[in-house]
């Protein structure tokens, strides 16, 4: 019986790495084009902050926290409303 070793299974893979315009569409399309002042300037300056790292890969990670470094942006806070019929069947409503 010949028993193949087997690498223990609590080892974390490394993370993939995306290419900087994979990254940079992205970013725009999952955290920019869902708030008002979301313009092609806006991309443009995206676009320019994370050319000039000179980096062609990084993982999602990485790119997210060196790009709300630079990038002056702040997304709005999405606004929650009262709920009659929460407040009727008694759910609780959070406020975040």
């Amino acid at each position: 019986m010949n028993k193949e070793i087997q690498q223990p299974q609590n080892q974390t893979k490394p993370k993939q790495k995306a290419k900087i315009e994979h990254l940079i569409n992205w970013y725009h399309g999952n955290f920019c084009v869902k708030h008002k002042h979301c313009t092609k300037e806006h991309y443009d300056e995206l676009q320019r902050i994370a050319l000039s790292w000179g980096i062609t890969e990084m993982t999602h990670k990485e790119f997210v926290f060196r790009i709300k470094q630079e990038l002056k942006c702040f997304p709005i806070k999405r606004e929650f409303h009262d709920c009659p019929i929460c407040r009727k069947l008694g759910v609780p409503q959070w406020k975040f």
